[in-house]
């Protein structure tokens, strides 16, 4: 039945192609092709060009030294190494992964995320952690907690600000009385409108 279905599928696909499209599709390689001219080579410059005719144009300067770093140093991990990372307790077992990191506004690592639960990330629990609570080992690809898994998940959940604020909108939408509807079925003129009655 599926094989039927597919052949057909194939077969009316093939039949729904543009006229223009077959004898494309027909061509042999044998056959020879035209191609068009190519674009005239731009003229070259003149190797001493005129004082007159020529811009200088200077290559843009670089940031300072001290603002470039060219290289990751041994002692420094990326975030994207960092996030996704395993997350192990004191006993060795794995209680989550790194979800993401937390800044201040200096650029200061202040924290991460943890996903704590779940099954293949499914159902997970966002639990953020002071930096001081971990301890980061970059030559295993791990993070070290001194909490249990349970532990963890008994922890309240990590809000983003955008969840904050959508909690919030929530809250203030869910505090506003509604207005009835009324009895007739459509809705109670605004007052103030100015009909009288």
């Amino acid at each position: 039945m599926l094989k039927r279905f597919l052949l057909t599928t194939a077969v009316l696909s093939v039949a729904a192609m543009p006229v223009s499209i077959a004898p494309a599709l027909a061509q042999d390689s044998n056959q020879p092709t035209t191609t068009s001219p190519a674009p005239a080579p731009a003229p070259t410059p003149s190797a001493t060009p005129d004082a007159s005719t020529s811009t200088t144009a200077e290559a843009p300067t670089p940031p300072p030294g001290d603002a470039i770093i060219a290289a990751e140093s041994s002692g420094e991990i990326r975030a994207d190494k960092l996030i996704g990372m395993k997350v192990y307790n004191a006993d060795g077992k794995e209680v989550g992964k790194v979800k993401d990191v937390l800044f201040d506004r200096d650029g200061t690592a202040k924290g991460v995320v943890l996903s704590v639960g779940g099954v293949l990330g499914i159902g997970a629990k966002p639990v953020g952690l002071q930096w001081k609570e971990i301890d980061l080992q970059p030559e295993r690809q791990a993070v070290k907690v001194n909490y249990s898994k349970e532990q963890l998940e008994a922890a309240p959940s990590f809000k983003t600000q955008e969840a904050q604020a959508s909690e919030m909108n929530s809250a203030n939408q869910s505090g506003q009385p509604s207005a009835a509807p009324s009895p007739s079925g459509t809705a109670p003129a605004p007052s103030g409108s100015g009909s009288s009655q």
